[in-house]
């Protein structure tokens, strides 16, 4: 059962594709007291999206009420319900608050042009997460694409290059309008040349968006080698479904 209001969190989200570090990034941050950080969840939340935007949309159709009326029912609907609710669910179920996490939120990796068909539709879907969770501070990882490539997680892609160095354009063109659009201290870009090794960089960086801190923490986070999957012997290798085959 669900015990503590939405507006008890602050909310986070680490933006990404696969081979970037993310791993790290998301244990770094699991490190900071108060922060809890879940880990990929297949882009759970953009069904979400639409269902919100239908709703919307329906309950914009005024009429008068009659039950032979096309757009029976859309006078009452009421998005703003539909949003908390929403809202509620996805802290419940999905990202499972502890009793002491100040900070929620997950990492994604699934932002390249096989997700998503052009950059618009990635803003948005950026936006609506802070229309679901008011305040969410954006983690913004890239890498260089020819490095994140080489991962065998994609042999069968005709060209993982331009889709990674697509994707990263996206992502560093989707910080520059959050932080126009949300403010300052809202969207920050890392990248993983400068912070792989270099855990000041990375403190700098939570600091920059009001994270909690501990130092010793992300240090540490950062020097264990992480191992999950058949590429092991590769540092914080990732999910196969980072990039779209």
């Amino acid at each position: 059962m669900f015990s503590r209001k939405p507006q008890e969190f602050g909310f986070l989200t680490v933006v990404t594709y696969g081979r970037t570090g993310s791993t790290a990034l998301q244990a770094a941050l699991n490190s900071l007291p108060g922060v809890l950080v879940r880990g990929e969840n297949y882009a759970a939340l953009r069904g979400l999206q639409q269902y919100v935007q239908s709703v919307a949309e329906t309950a914009d159709r005024h009429h008068n009420g009659l039950p032979t009326h096309p757009w029976y029912g859309s006078k009452k609907l009421d998005p703003k319900a539909v949003i908390a609710d929403l809202q509620r669910h996805v802290i419940d179920n999905l990202l499972r608050p502890e009793k002491d996490t100040k900070v929620l939120g997950f990492k994604e990796v699934r932002y390249e042009p096989g997700h998503f068909d052009s950059y618009d539709l990635l803003l948005s879907y950026l936006l609506f997460l802070n229309t679901l969770f008011p305040g969410i501070r954006y983690l913004i990882n890239v890498r260089d694409p020819q490095e994140a490539a080489r991962s065998g997680w994609w042999p069968n892609h005709e060209d993982p290059v331009a889709a990674l160095t697509q994707t990263r354009d996206w992502l560093i063109s989707a910080q520059e309008d959050l932080h126009h659009i949300l403010g300052d201290g809202r969207a920050v870009l890392l990248q993983y040349e400068q912070w792989q090794g270099n855990p000041r960089a990375l403190i700098e960086q939570f600091d920059a968006i009001s994270l909690p801190r501990n130092d010793a923490g992300v240090r540490e986070a950062l020097a264990r080698q992480l191992v999950h999957g058949p590429h092991s012997n590769e540092p914080d290798s990732e999910s196969p479904e980072g990039l779209s085959q």
